[in-house]
């Protein structure tokens, strides 16, 4: 859901006054899952600071949400650990240090130096990290640490990632052999900036009779950046090889704008289109560069808590225009796990001498999601 997050703060603390210490409201959840979606570390992490000034809990109620629905930006709330200790609204620090059992000393008249606050030599409410000593308040959640990758080889890390990967074999022995493959990778991740990254491989290939009948690989990646309201912005690209098309690769590029129609608990419907290029190299011909207007939907809707049933359309408009209809129906199994029905129509309208223009294919797949 793509809000400004201004005015939804402003709204949430006049629903939510601070009155006692309590779960983070469904408000400020909200707000910190859009900050997810359209703020960089640094942003995410101030309006972090702002619900953590007018929300009971304080920092704690913050970090134990975002440990619950965003863990990837834990790591963001580590400038924390080197900040004072969380404090409740309307609460003197000395009523604070009572209840949590821990004597204080505020040193008020130190020259050239901030106010400083000692606490007794137990050790209670600290933990120990090779960075030093964090302060850890009674209830609140610590965070895991990540051991990160060094350098810029830490934007790889799996824990920045989320996807799914999907496999599927289909043997066939007797009156017909015939063998089927199908794998797939699909992958996701923010950027700096409020980019979003998303992308996806796979590969289908079916042998009958010794007869290679289904070949094809396909590799695409896109960027989307919102910007006002529903609306977005992507540069997109794909890279298709089909042994059965008639075509050596087909190449992909555009940008064009993205718009969010629907977007709440059980319905998603993003449409898109804009200008791009198409470079088509057909089998034992010279390649040639046209250019296209790509059109697309990607339709989710969840039939229940356990399964989903999508729809994607792409239509490159042009010379030699194709379309491709996607239909899948995804039931979990388990919390990582479940089994997917695929459905894939792909039309031609200017085909290849001796091809089919229309091609379909049915597969059956397990799928991991991480």
């Amino acid at each position: 859901m793509r809000v400004r997050l201004t005015p939804l703060l402003g709204a949430a603390v006049m629903l939510c006054p601070s009155t006692a210490h309590a779960e983070l409201s469904r408000e400020y959840r909200a707000l910190l899952a859009a900050a997810d979606v359209r703020q960089d570390d640094e942003e995410f992490l101030a309006t972090a600071d702002l619900i953590a000034t007018v929300t009971p809990g304080g920092r704690s109620d913050v970090r134990a949400a975002v440990a619950e629905l965003l863990p990837r930006r834990l790591d963001v709330l580590r400038a924390w650990d080197q900040t004072a200790r969380d404090t409740v609204p309307l609460e003197p620090e000395i009523v604070q240090a009572a209840r949590r059992g821990t004597p204080q000393v505020t040193i008020v008249d130190a020259p050239d130096t901030d106010d400083e606050t000692v606490a007794a030599p137990s050790g209670a409410g600290t933990t120990e990290h090779d960075s030093g000593t964090d302060t850890v308040e009674p209830g609140e959640v610590e965070a895991p640490r990540t051991a990160h990758w060094p350098g810029r080889m830490d934007w790889l890390h799996p824990y920045h990632w989320d996807g799914r990967a999907k496999a599927g074999l289909a043997v066939d022995s007797g009156n017909t052999d015939q063998t089927n493959y199908s794998m797939a990778l699909e992958v996701s991740r923010p950027l700096n900036g409020g980019w979003g990254f998303d992308g996806k491989t796979e590969y289908f290939y079916t042998e009958s009779d010794g007869n290679v009948t289904r070949d094809r690989w396909l590799v695409e990646a896109r960027g989307e950046r919102p910007t006002v309201d529903a609306w977005s912005f992507y540069l997109g690209s794909s890279y298709e090889q089909d042994r059965m098309s008639g075509f050596d690769y087909t190449a992909v590029l555009s940008a064009g704008a993205t718009l969010h129609a629907l977007d709440d608990d059980r319905t998603s419907w993003v449409l898109r289109a804009g200008p791009g290029a198409r470079h088509r190299v057909p089998t034992d011909e010279g390649g040639v560069t046209q250019w296209v207007l790509e059109l697309g939907s990607v339709y989710d809707f969840a039939v229940t808590e356990t399964a989903q049933f999508s729809s994607e359309t792409t239509l490159l408009a042009g010379p030699a225009s194709r379309a491709e209809q996607r239909f899948k129906l995804t039931t979990a199994i388990s919390e990582d796990w479940g089994l997917e029905l695929g459905y894939r129509v792909k039309h031609e309208f200017d085909a290849q001498p001796g091809r089919e223009e229309t091609d379909s294919r049915l597969d059956f797949s397990i799928v991991h999601e991480f």
